[in-house]
């Protein structure tokens, strides 16, 4: 996202952060005294949030996006994230109201980010572990604007000293699995597709959670929606998929593939990077690649996403995560029936 006319309201200052969240905590508690709030849950593997919800507008968009990891009853979680419907540009000052975007920043960290020429708000609580999301406006015109649903309080809070929220696909035959990585348009979302509709199990085509138990790593899905380009859309005829609205510049569909939950797993473990190359070749091929080139990229690719690319630790911590891979790349071919034989026998030979 285009994050021009930025604006720090501060840096540091831990009493007037601590000012916001009660305006933010006032706001949603008079939310929740004026609608019902429905309690939700994500299962996202190596962590479990608690969605408040005080306004069931919203209800259908993220049944919709979370199919596979929404939960009505969990035994425990770990983190809150409050939602509710309300004028954002209201909890700011005059001075701020010409922005289209501001930043709260402490101890180097954006806790705080209002969209205002959207009117929305996403921020975290950093001494309570919960967070915030809210907007005066749920429809169609305005979410798709933002990408994936909640992805600000989805990294932060599946970030431990061991996970993370990676940007990547991931498939597997057998519990055997890849991690398939490519900047956007590389490839990765349609050979992850083109794998699902071949009955591959399944985790996700573009966000992720990745965690490392025992050196062993696993990736865990979060959303049951993918987004495809209208022309690759129209290929994949047999895609059992329901359209749910374009993205914010209308170059992609975005789809709800829940129709597949019985492809989808909670968790696999990954033996190797894939690295999509499109190409004209007649028969794809599958080489070894330079591990550090691949795995650099892969980490650079996942930090800018999630706005941590000059954040060293984060580097770190990614790198951590996926050293230990082996790294290939698959030169792909048009034939996409092709590709998903080739990348299936590779798998069951790792």
């Amino acid at each position: 996202m285009n994050l021009n006319n930025e604006s720090n309201l501060f840096n540091g200052k831990k009493d007037i952060l601590l000012k916001y969240y009660a305006i933010l905590d006032k706001q949603f508690n008079k939310a929740a005294k004026t609608n019902s709030v429905v309690t939700k849950y994500l299962d996202l593997g190596v962590k479990k949030i608690k969605l408040e919800i005080a306004n069931e507008e919203i209800i259908p968009r993220i049944e919709q996006n979370f199919k596979f990891t929404i939960k009505d009853n969990l035994d425990h979680y770990d983190s809150v994230l409050h939602i509710w419907k309300d004028d954002v540009r209201s909890f700011l000052s005059s001075s701020y109201q010409n922005n289209k975007y501001l930043a709260v920043v402490y101890n180097k960290r954006t806790i705080m980010r209002f969209f205002l020429e959207h009117n929305m708000l996403n921020a975290q609580n950093i001494f309570s572990n919960s967070f915030y999301f809210s907007a005066s406006d749920f429809s169609d015109k305005i979410l798709p604007k933002f990408g994936h649903l909640f992805v600000n309080a989805i990294y932060p809070a599946t970030l431990t000293s061991h996970s993370s929220l990676a940007h990547a696909a991931s498939v597997g035959i057998d519990n055997k699995g890849v991690l398939i990585c490519a900047s956007s348009g590389g490839g990765k979302t349609t050979l992850a597709i083109t794998c699902l509709m071949e009955n591959f199990q399944y985790v996700s085509d573009d966000y992720l959670i990745i965690n490392k138990e025992n050196n062993i790593l696993y990736s865990h899905p979060i959303y049951s929606m993918v987004t495809l380009t209208p022309q690759m859309y129209n290929k994949l005829t047999n895609l059992k998929s329901k359209f749910m609205y374009d993205n914010y510049n209308n170059t992609k569909y975005t789809l709800d593939i829940s129709a597949y939950n019985n492809n989808f797993v909670k968790s696999l473990p990954i033996k190797a990077m894939i690295f999509p190359s499109i190409s004209d070749i007649s028969e794809p091929t599958i080489e070894k690649s330079n591990n550090t080139k691949a795995i650099t990229q892969f980490v650079y690719s996942t930090a800018k996403q999630m706005d941590q690319h000059l954040n060293k630790e984060y580097v770190k911590l990614l790198l951590s995560l996926v050293k230990d891979l082996d790294c290939y790349q698959i030169n792909l071919s048009r034939n996409l029936d092709k590709n998903v034989k080739i990348l299936r026998q590779f798998i069951k030979e790792l």
